[in-house]
């Protein structure tokens, strides 16, 4: 059963996809990253739920990352 995310912790997931497209370049496309860019997305984002996953479970856990609004994908999360 897959776990549903908490608005912070979609936002986490997001913030860690765009530190990783800020890195690259966002006129880049993500059809277009290199397998070594590609994994790096899938590792930050994989980190960034996994994170949220063990806040959800144990409050004694780091909290999730703060939102930073000026990157992009600051729309709101529509539920």
């Amino acid at each position: 059963m897959p776990h549903p995310l908490s608005h912070e912790a979609q936002r986490a997931c997001l913030s860690a996809l765009a530190q990783v497209a800020e890195r690259v370049g966002f006129h880049v496309p993500l059809a277009q990253y290199s397998q070594v860019q590609a994994t790096e997305v899938i590792e930050a984002v994989t980190m960034a739920y996994e994170l949220s996953l063990r806040e959800q479970t144990d409050p004694r856990s780091k909290p999730l990352p703060a939102w930073d609004s000026d990157r992009p994908f600051d729309d709101p999360i529509p539920f």
